[in-house]
């Protein structure tokens, strides 16, 4: 075999190589991904019920509110 073919086989089992550890780094890229994608969904659950338990409250006060007007005003 040539020294040319020899460089050529390096080179070409190098590429090999690196493109499957590219493979892998994009695997890992898109579990990582995932990963936050699901920590901001949990992020969404919390603020909505803490937005459900708010909106709860002001609904409270609002009736509160009624129905002190209506004792005044009645």
């Amino acid at each position: 075999m040539s020294d040319i073919q020899t460089h050529k086989q390096a080179l070409e089992a190098k590429i090999a190589e690196l493109e499957s550890k590219l493979d892998g780094l994009k695997k890992e890229l898109q579990k990582e991904v995932e990963s936050e994608q699901h920590k901001a969904i949990d992020q969404l659950d919390f603020h909505y019920n803490d937005l459900e338990t708010t909106f709860s409250s002001l609904k409270e006060f609002l009736n509160v509110l009624r129905d002190d007007f209506r004792k005044t005003f009645s």
